[in-house]
């Protein structure tokens, strides 16, 4: 039995897919009987004092295993940690082991030490430098979610040798009832649903949240009686048909999972993201750019569609191609059920991490 108290640590309390891990994983260890702890930088709740990473660092318990998901600047927090704590780092994006971007997204710049940084992060040559060199001072144990950028942290440095532990979510005995949850939500039996998710909505970049409207346009038109959701933003707002919708907590989420027909997921770089995972685990299939780690989740053809990166005309008109063909829709949606079921949990998770935190004693 583990005896050291784990502390997860995120900068943000609950938003954005590396908060929602680490508070899996904190409460499945609660639910196991093991001593965990979450700390974190700053909260989305009015008044919750905003703290610097070298203060929660500090606070960290003596001898505790320290579980660094994200920070507003690892090379400050990984320094300030007690002595006498173990480590282990997830890499959820590529920050760590950058000069600041979360994906590179086929950068020059990153295999020449992020020198020059054409997206302008200061001093990004150094900061690079900085943060490896803080991961491997730390001789933590390094851990990725896909194989995928377990590659990329081993071309940042050869040294870096993470281990890969796919991501996992609670995962249901079947998914809800999509015509229940459509009348919960006020959603009409016949409409065809099709959603955007991300964190920072229309601004998340890296997903194209900037052009989610222009894909809609032609989803529109090509499918009359379409509905979209787009969830992630900071607006309540609704034109015609398109809905906008804030962050909304992980029950919210799912029951939108569970009544749309299509995910369409136009990410431009991602690791081992868990809107894939959590619309698997409503049997939603996904339409989404085969970048990063997606292509270790998605099966194409089989669970959901893979694109190839930037096809914009192809992404749209395969999430046409479901909204308008609910069994084939269906049919994968309950394929990708099965398999997630198999390979995502949050129980292969937690004790895949059980594995490092012992070995750490």
């Amino acid at each position: 039995m583990l005896k050291r108290t784990v502390v997860h640590h995120t900068a943000l309390k609950k938003s954005g897919g590396a908060s929602k891990m680490a508070q899996m994983l904190h409460q499945g260890l609660l639910d196991k009987g093991y001593d965990s702890k979450h700390s974190f930088e700053a909260s989305e709740n009015h008044g919750e004092e905003l703290l610097s990473p070298e203060e929660t660092a500090q606070a960290v318990p003596e001898n505790s295993i320290v579980h660094l998901h994200t920070s507003a600047d690892p090379f400050k927090f990984l320094h300030a940690l007690p002595k006498s704590s173990k480590t282990v780092i997830t890499l959820h994006d590529t920050q760590m082991i950058t000069g600041g971007c979360a994906s590179p997204v086929d950068c020059p710049k990153f295999e020449r030490d992020c020198a020059a940084c054409p997206r302008n992060f200061p001093n990004s040559q150094e900061v690079r430098r900085q943060r490896i060199a803080a991961i491997l001072d730390s001789k933590a144990v390094l851990v990725s979610p896909s194989s995928w950028l377990g590659r990329l942290a081993r071309k940042a440095h050869p040294k870096l040798k993470p281990k890969i532990i796919p991501n996992g979510i609670p995962w249901p005995e079947k998914p809800a009832d999509k015509k229940l949850v459509r009348q919960e939500l006020g959603i009409h039996p016949a409409s065809k649903v099709m959603l955007f998710v991300a964190h920072g909505g229309e601004k998340a970049a890296y997903k194209s949240g900037p052009q989610w409207k222009s894909y809609w346009a032609k989803i529109k038109s090509a499918v009359p009686e379409a509905l979209c959701f787009a969830i992630g933003g900071n607006v309540n707002s609704r034109e015609g048909d398109y809905i906008s919708i804030p962050y909304v907590d992980s029950p919210t989420l799912a029951n939108f999972l569970a009544a749309a027909d299509v995910l369409a997921y136009p990410t431009l770089g991602d690791n081992h993201p868990l809107i894939i995972l959590e619309a698997m685990a409503q049997s939603l299939p996904a339409v989404s750019y085969a970048v990063g780690g997606v292509v270790e989740q998605i099966s194409d053809d089989e669970d959901g569609i893979l694109i190839p990166p930037y096809e914009k005309q192809i992404l749209t008109e395969k999430t046409i191609m479901l909204l308008k063909n609910s069994r084939v829709a269906k049919e994968m949606g309950q394929r990708g059920f099965q398999k997630g079921k198999k390979r995502f949990s949050a129980q292969r998770m937690i004790n895949d991490y059980l594995k490092i935190y012992d070995n750490l004693v």
